[in-house]
């Protein structure tokens, strides 16, 4: 795991280009909980979002990996896909399960399920 995410770096490159933590989510096919885990070093970048990274802020790959603290950027062609043994997904291409991505996921349905517990509160009221 990375000791260091440049978020300074980071946020004036975005800035820079006029783009947003969410654009840069979705360059390289992550979710925005996902990018916030990043900028807050509870989740190391892989590879191909280091790649995809660069390429939308227009920087060097190796400085993008530098800069956000991945432990070994020579592995940058390599990522992790997590899938059920003998069965395809369907998923995209690239598309890799992470318990990041699931933590992500659990924390939506819990902020719906509020939401949904609210509007039920208020129509009882009614």
């Amino acid at each position: 795991m990375g000791i260091f995410f440049d978020q300074d770096w980071f946020d004036d490159r975005l800035a820079a280009a006029g783009l947003t933590r969410a654009a840069m989510a979705q360059a390289a096919g992550m979710t925005i909980d996902e990018v916030e885990m990043v900028f807050s070093d509870r989740r190391e970048l892989e590879g191909p979002e280091v790649r995809a990274i660069a390429r939308m802020l227009s920087a060097d790959p190796t400085e993008v990996a530098s800069r956000s603290g991945v432990a070994d950027p020579g592995e940058l062609a390599s990522a992790p896909v997590m899938r059920s043994p003998g069965r395809e997904t369907g998923a995209q291409p690239g598309f890799v399960v992470t318990r990041e991505v699931i933590a992500g996921l659990h924390e939506r349905l819990d902020r719906l399920e509020r939401l949904v517990e609210l509007v039920i509160q208020k129509l009882d009221r009614r």
